[in-house]
């Protein structure tokens, strides 16, 4: 299930069904409907237009979608906080409107966060006040049961992401924080973001420890973190070679593979990058 994130066409300036209209009009079967987008006011009739219009596609929805009015980082170790709730309400409806596979968030913070967009037209969170550990686990735990109640009643997988370390430190983070919610929600998935496990020199744990429990995959190349510190740039896969280590991934054919690229990757990249995979999943 090959796909790639709206959000390359959101960082663009594109609409959300222009978008998702690029996305299959690049040839992939599955769209993400991602947090990169500005702030649509009739957006629940657009994502019931994309259903129409597309009824045979894929689809995933990761983040925080629909977008807000005012940007905002959805902070899962803040709990059912009144604003989070209604975010994960949000993520579920729209889930259920496109018949989504899969709804992927990142697993939070040990602080509050605020908004800042990055040069790629992607995003980064900055740091405020920290929340106090105990009650981030307490809070993001409260907010996966929600999730996966929701998910339950909606007909679809949900999955929490790896993410790089932040100024802000993600809350869930090593291989043995990951073990530490697994063993609390038996149900819940990962979304194994190849790029962010490669930046932070863990993807041959991740693939070890948890390539069972991976239920959707974000695709894209980054060095191991280096000094001075560029950050995960989100780069196309440009070998056949590159893609081995997912071998590990018995499901690799069977579960969404979304390529997630900023603005500093053109069309032709990732198309050359789409027929590289498709060639891995041939001989796979």
């Amino acid at each position: 299930m090959l796909g790639l994130s709206t959000s390359y066409f959101g960082f663009q300036g594109k609409p959300i069904y222009d978008s998702v209209k690029a996305v299959f009009g690049l040839g992939f079967g599955t769209a993400e409907l991602g947090a990169g987008h500005a702030f649509e006011k009739n957006v629940w009739e657009t994502i019931k237009k994309v259903k129409q219009d597309f009824p045979e596609k894929n689809y995933t929805v990761h983040g925080l979608f629909p977008p807000l009015e005012k940007r905002t980082w959805f902070n899962a170790s803040l709990g059912l906080t009144k604003q989070n709730k209604a975010i994960a309400d949000s993520l579920f409806a729209a889930a259920q409107i496109v018949e989504a596979k899969v709804v992927g968030i990142h697993p939070g913070f040990r602080k509050q966060v605020e908004w800042k967009e990055s040069p790629r037209g992607m995003c980064y969170p900055v740091p405020k006040e920290e929340i106090p550990l105990e009650k981030a686990w307490s809070n993001l735990f409260e907010l996966i049961q929600y999730c996966l109640n929701l998910a339950e009643e909606t007909g679809c997988l949900f999955a929490i992401e790896n993410t790089t370390d932040h100024a802000v430190k993600s809350l869930v983070f090593s291989e043995q924080d990951f073990e530490k919610v697994f063993q609390k929600f038996p149900k819940l998935g990962l979304l194994l973001d190849i790029g962010h496990a490669m930046y932070m020199g863990r993807l041959e744990g991740f693939l070890q420890d948890f390539s069972k429990r991976i239920q959707e995959i974000h695709l894209h190349l980054s060095r191991v973190r280096q000094v001075p510190d560029k950050g995960d740039e989100h780069r196309p896969i440009t070998l056949l070679e590159e893609l081995k280590p997912l071998s590990k991934i018995r499901q690799f054919r069977q579960i969404p593979v979304i390529f997630e690229h900023g603005t500093n990757v053109s069309n032709e990249q990732i198309l050359a990058e789409k027929k590289i995979v498709e060639g891995f999943e041939r001989i796979f």
